[in-house]
């Protein structure tokens, strides 16, 4: 296997950069670059890095060393922190590059051989692209946990148990003419319903896992000039979008993402709802609609002058906010239910509505500790491994009953990659970024 070297830091401007290289070369590639000294598990060197070619100085370096299998890949493993010039990263890797067994890794790669080489399973290997993107406090915890094996465990002990009762039954095929004892069938098919049962239930999750990953999405929906574009301003707390007093300003979808309550959300400011023949304003409309239908969140707004509610976009996730009630008189709040708010978004009184908002958030995405569903793939995967469960029957012929639990240890094998993820890995290790 040839070793591989890449940048492991951004490229943006900043003080330092560090390229990684991976593989039994790593030796050879430091020598070559004017390494002296006996490299040492763990430690961090000193060092001077020249330019083979003419002996000329590169740079000052910060050199550290983990010998395989004792690193992330399990590998020999350097790492090289050097100034962040454009001219020694170029120059590092043009003299890398000549090495002979060497190359420039392709994205994901050092997490990929991480997980060939044991490392990580495939469920913690796909928690580090999740872990670098996390933006709240929830993505991070999320992603940390399932990166420490929290998640990856319950599926291997998942498999393992499912392995366990396939040898149960698999003496019942070697030896034909004898039945199983009705004390095995009867533990078979109770262990085979509980674990049903258990996987059936980490299904039943409302994709509060992915969801923590993507974010949720808020919809402010409501007639024109009620203070949907102001409303986005202020919980973005930036001009994102026009505010107007005429009406149909906004005509097509204004979309921030924020944390609250340290979940990410997505909020669209949309296209004011009312009766019109302008064509492109109709465009805005359907999409204030879809994207309505799609929130998982709506705030629709009211004018307090003049409220106008349409029943048929409030559900049990809309929060009816009734603005502008420094204009009137009367608690026109009261009239749309415990899940109203009254406010004035010229005034700034909105702690109500941040409040509402808060417990509506946690209300969909509370604060669990159990590890939750993250990827799409698991959730297929899992689909599928109940399906054989509950395919599964002593009263069948015995080796349909084991292939059946065979296809559901498979199913659940995929996940973790203990089996069958060959034609997966390179789709999965390509969504990584370089130096990964």
């Amino acid at each position: 296997m040839q070793t591989i070297f890449a940048p492991i830091t951004s490229p943006s401007r900043a003080g330092i950069s560090v390229i990684r290289i991976s593989g039994a070369e790593v030796r050879e590639c430091l020598q070559t670059l004017g390494f002296k000294g006996a490299l040492q598990h763990q430690k961090i060197s000193f060092q001077k890095i020249f330019d083979p070619k003419n002996s000329q100085i590169i740079d000052e370096t910060l050199i550290s060393f983990f010998s395989a299998p004792a690193s992330f890949t399990g590998e020999d493993v350097a790492e090289i922190s050097i100034h962040a010039s454009s001219f020694i990263l170029k120059k590092i890797l043009e003299i890398l590059s000549a090495q002979k067994n060497c190359r420039l890794a392709e994205a994901g790669e050092f997490s990929k051989r991480a997980f060939l080489n044991g490392k990580l399973d495939l469920v913690q290997a796909e928690a580090i692209p999740d872990l670098i993107a996390a933006e709240t406090e929830s993505q991070h915890r999320q992603a940390l946990q399932q990166l420490e094996g929290a998640l990856g465990t319950i599926y291997a002990d998942w498999r393992f148990r499912l392995i366990e009762i396939t040898a149960r039954i698999e003496a019942a095929i070697d030896f034909p003419d004898e039945d199983l004892p009705q004390n095995i069938v009867d533990a078979v098919e109770l262990d085979v319903k509980n674990l049903s049962a258990e996987i059936a239930k980490h299904l039943d999750d409302k994709k509060i896992g992915q969801k923590i990953k993507d974010g949720l999405s808020l919809a402010i929906i409501g007639a024109p000039n009620v203070g949907k574009s102001s409303l986005i301003n202020f919980l973005a707390r930036s001009e994102v979008a026009i505010v107007s007093e005429f009406a149909g300003t906004t005509r097509d979808v204004v979309e921030v993402h924020l944390s609250i309550a340290g979940v990410p959300v997505r909020i669209s400011d949309t296209a004011g709802l009312r009766e019109t023949d302008n064509p492109i304003e109709k465009e805005g409309i359907r999409r204030a609609l879809q994207k309505a239908a799609l929130a998982d969140i709506k705030i629709f707004l009211l004018d307090a002058t003049n409220p106008i509610l349409r029943q048929d976009l409030i559900d049990e996730n809309t929060i009816v906010v009734t603005n502008k009630i420094d204009l009137v008189d009367i608690n026109l709040g009261q009239a749309w239910g415990d899940r109203s708010v009254m406010l004035s978004l010229s005034n700034g009184n909105t702690s109500a509505l941040l409040a509402k908002l808060e417990e509506k958030i946690l209300e969909l995405v509370p604060k669990k500790t159990s590890p939750l569903i993250t990827q799409e793939r698991y959730r297929v995967a899992l689909q599928e491994c109940v399906k054989n469960l509950q395919s599964f029957s002593l009263e069948k012929n015995i080796e349909l009953a084991a292939e059946d639990l065979r296809l559901a240890a498979r199913e659940i094998g995929k996940i973790i990659g203990d089996v069958g993820v060959e034609n997966i890995l390179d789709s999965i290790f390509s969504r990584f970024c370089i130096g990964k």
